[in-house]
């Protein structure tokens, strides 16, 4: 087999269609529209500044 480049962005678009795609097999997809709470957000963020 043929060794090819590949640019960072494929494979960053690689990524996140498996993600999204393994999500759908598990049955926990985020519908479309949803919008994080404040609260959500304050967690994350703090969580964020951590690592």
């Amino acid at each position: 087999m043929e060794r090819r480049a590949v640019t960072k962005e494929t494979v960053k678009q690689f990524a996140i269609r498996s993600t999204k795609e393994s999500a759908k097999l598990e049955r926990r997809t985020v519908p479309a529209g949803h919008v994080r709470s404040e609260r959500v957000e304050r967690f994350l963020a703090e969580r964020r500044q951590r690592a």
